[in-house]
């Protein structure tokens, strides 16, 4: 018995003495810090990415960024541009300005990475700023163009996820 008393007694010496002397707490606060730090970049990766969608803070150009992303797959057809164009004239209101805001609309459908992560960043916007005819309107032209080169299933489930999250669907 008194042996082993003496091993594990100088096992916790040594372990102790790692601890303090030879920077064991050191080697786990930094660590701790390095999964801090991956995680702070991370979101900071992502709110990079967002960045561009959260700086629309009008209805009308986040409407036209969702129909330039409903055919993700591939960039809009010509058919689909000249769909949005027309829809820009005529539903939201964008007479002089076609051309400026599709641009910018174009740019920032760039950065998005999804359809869904866009209508995610709009939701609220639409929900606080379009009533709920206007959110109707604005389902009805996103699949207007979904309808233009044929709605696939995979449009179909983000302009119903959209729905949900515009408060037009229940939650599944």
């Amino acid at each position: 018995m008194p042996i082993v008393v003496l091993v594990a007694s100088t096992l916790a010496f040594w372990v102790i003495y790692w601890f303090i002397r030879m920077g064991g707490i050191q080697h786990y606060v930094d660590q701790s810090a390095r999964r801090k730090d991956e995680a702070r970049r991370t979101q900071a990766r992502q709110s990079q990415q967002t960045a561009p969608l959260r700086a629309v803070d009008d209805p009308r150009d986040a409407a036209t960024i969702l129909m330039l992303l409903i055919p993700r797959g591939r960039d809009p057809t010509e058919r689909q541009i000249a769909a949005i164009e027309d829809t820009m004239r005529g539903v939201l209101g964008f007479d002089r300005d076609v051309n400026e805001r599709l641009t910018h609309a174009r740019f920032i459908a760039g950065c998005a990475q999804s359809f869904a992560q866009a209508a995610g960043v709009f939701a609220d916007l639409f929900n606080k700023r379009l009533t709920a005819d206007e959110r109707r309107e604005l389902i009805d032209i996103v699949e207007q163009v979904a309808r233009i080169d044929g709605p696939s299933t995979a449009q179909s489930a983000e302009i119903d996820g959209l729905k949900q999250r515009v408060g037009l669907a229940p939650a599944a």
